[in-house]
C-alpha cells in the first residue's frame, strides 16, 4: 500500500500546476444563479462553469455529458455506481468591502488560496477530478463506475437534483466533498420560507440582504421622514459591535443604510445582521409611517434578539447536532408589500415539519401569509454503516490520523440520495 500511495502522490504532484490553473479559470466564472436561458436554467455564468468542468473531464478521457444544463456527469469505469456529488454554483460574494481580494480572482495569501468557490465547492470538485485522472494515468482500473455528478443549483433551490432524480438512476452509494474530514454524517434540517403581507407605508421602500442563506451585511430603507428624525433613531439604538449606519437625504425623503457582517446562515452568531439593526431603527423612527414601525416591531418580536427561535416557540437542541438557528436573510418593501425570507436550521432528531408548522403559525399571527417554503429534511447516517467505516479506514490509512465524525448546520448534496455522506474536503479545527 505504501508503494501505491507514493506513486499516486507523485502523479498528483505532477498535475498540481494544471489543477491550480483549472481552479483559477473556474473561480473567474461568477457562477451565482442568474436569469434562466435555453440550456442554462440557472443563468449563463453557471452554465459556463458547468461546461468548463465537463471540458476538462473530456480532455482527461472520461465520458462526459451535459444533461440539459441542469447537471453534468463525468463517468469512469463500469458496474455499480459510486457517486461523487459536487457543484459549480456559488453564493453571492456579499459585502465586497469585507474581502481583502477580488472574490472572483484566485489569490494566494499566507499559504492559503482564496476566492468564491475555492472551498465550496469548485476546489473540492477539481481535486476529485484530478485525483481520478492521476489514478487513470497510473493504469488503475476501477472495479465500479465512478460518476462525478456536477450540480448547478445547490446553493438555492436544488433544481439540479430534482432533475437528476427524475431522469437518472441514483448511485448505489456516494459522497460529497462539501464538508469536513473525516465524515459528516449529520446535517441539520433546513426550512427556507418566504412570508409577505401588505402594509400602509406610503413613500417607504426597503431593500435588504444578499441571499436567504447569508446573514445580511447590507440593508437600506427609504422613508418619508427628515434626516434629523432618522438620525435620532440611529443614535437612540445601541448597535452591536461591527454594525454602522449612514443617513442621507434621498428620493424626497431620507435613506437609512445599515452595514453589518456576512456569515453563513447556519452560523448566524458569526455575523452581524444589518436587517436586525435596520428594523430597530425603523421601529424607533418617529417620522416613519406608523404601519411600517409596527411591522418592524413585529418582525423583531418574531426573530428575537438571539438567533435561536425562542420567540417563535421553536428553540431546541440535541446532543448529536446542536442547537436550532434562525436567520432573516432578506427583507423588502415595495408598493406596500413587505416580504421576508427566513432560514431555519433544525437539529437532526427534531421534526422539521413540526418546526415549519410552528414558524408559519407564528408569522400568521402577525398577519403574514406564506408565499413559499422549501424543506430539506435532515441527514443522519449511523456511524456503524459499512460505507462510513470504509471511508474512515481510507482516511486513517492516507492521513495517518484517527477518523472523526461531525455534524454541520449547512445543507449539502449528502442528503440528496440514500447511502450518501460528506467526506472532506476541509480539515476541522
Amino acid at each position: 500500500m505504501d508503494g501505491v500511495l507514493k506513486a499516486l502522490t507523485a502523479q498528483v504532484d505532477a498535475h498540481i500546476d494544471a489543477l491550480f490553473a483549472s481552479l483559477n479559470e473556474q473561480i473567474a466564472i461568477p457562477s451565482v444563479e442568474g436569469t434562466p436561458a435555453p440550456g442554462a436554467p440557472f443563468g449563463s455564468a453557471v452554465a459556463q462553469a458547468l461546461e468548463h468542468i465537463l471540458g476538462l473531464g473530456a480532455q482527461m478521457g472520461f465520458c462526459v455529458k451535459n444533461h440539459d444544463g441542469y447537471v453534468g456527469t463525468i463517468e469512469w469505469g463500469e458496474g455499480e455506481v459510486l457517486g461523487i456529488l459536487s457543484h459549480v454554483d456559488v453564493v453571492p460574494p456579499g459585502d465586497l468591502s469585507a474581502w481583502n481580494s477580488d472574490p472572483f480572482t484566485l489569490t494566494e495569501k499566507d499559504g492559503f488560496l482564496q476566492g468564491r468557490g475555492v472551498a465550496d465547492d469548485k476546489g473540492p470538485l477539481l481535486s476529485c477530478l484530478y485525483g481520478m485522472y492521476a489514478l487513470k494515468q497510473m493504469g488503475f482500473v476501477p472495479k465500479k463506475q465512478v460518476r462525478v455528478i456536477i450540480g448547478t443549483n445547490e446553493e438555492t433551490g436544488w433544481g439540479c437534483m430534482d432533475y437528476y432524480k427524475k431522469h437518472l438512476d441514483p448511485p448505489a452509494y456516494s459522497f460529497s466533498p462539501d464538508g469536513m474530514y473525516t465524515v459528516v454524517n449529520r446535517e441539520k434540517g433546513i426550512l427556507g420560507a418566504d412570508f409577505a403581507k401588505e402594509i400602509e407605508g406610503a413613500g417607504a421602500c426597503i431593500q435588504a440582504g444578499e441571499a436567504g442563506n447569508l446573514v445580511p451585511a447590507g440593508a437600506a430603507a427609504w422613508l418619508p421622514c427628515t434626516a434629523a428624525q432618522a438620525q435620532a433613531a440611529v443614535t437612540a439604538y445601541s448597535a452591536p459591535e461591527g454594525m454602522r449606519f449612514t443617513v442621507s437625504e434621498e428620493r424626497e425623503g431620507t435613506c437609512i443604510r445599515c452595514k453589518g457582517r456576512n456569515a453563513p446562515s447556519h452560523s448566524p452568531a458569526r455575523g452581524v445582521s444589518a436587517i436586525q439593526g435596520l428594523l430597530h431603527v425603523i421601529a424607533g423612527c418617529e417620522g416613519a409611517p406608523g404601519a411600517l414601525r409596527d411591522a418592524a416591531g413585529e418582525l423583531l418580536g418574531l426573530m428575537g434578539e438571539q438567533p435561536d427561535g425562542a420567540a417563535m416557540g421553536i428553540r431546541c437542541a440535541d446532543d448529536v447536532s446542536g442547537e436550532l438557528t434562525t436567520n432573516l436573510g432578506m427583507l423588502s418593501l415595495n408598493d406596500g408589500m413587505l416580504t421576508a425570507k427566513l432560514d431555519v436550521r433544525a437539529p437532526v432528531t427534531v421534526s422539521l415539519d413540526d418546526v415549519a408548522a410552528k414558524v408559519k403559525d407564528a408569522f400568521a399571527g402577525q398577519g403574514y401569509h406564506c408565499a413559499g417554503e422549501h424543506l430539506k429534511h435532515p441527514l443522519y447516517v449511523p456511524a456503524d454503516s459499512s460505507f462510513i467505516q470504509t471511508l474512515c479506514r481510507v482516511y486513517e490509512t492516507v492521513a495517518g490520523e484517527e477518523a472523526v465524525l461531525s455534524a454541520i448546520g449547512g445543507g449539502t448534496y449528502a442528503r440528496a440520495f440514500p447511502n450518501c455522506v460528506c467526506f472532506g474536503s476541509v480539515w476541522s479545527c
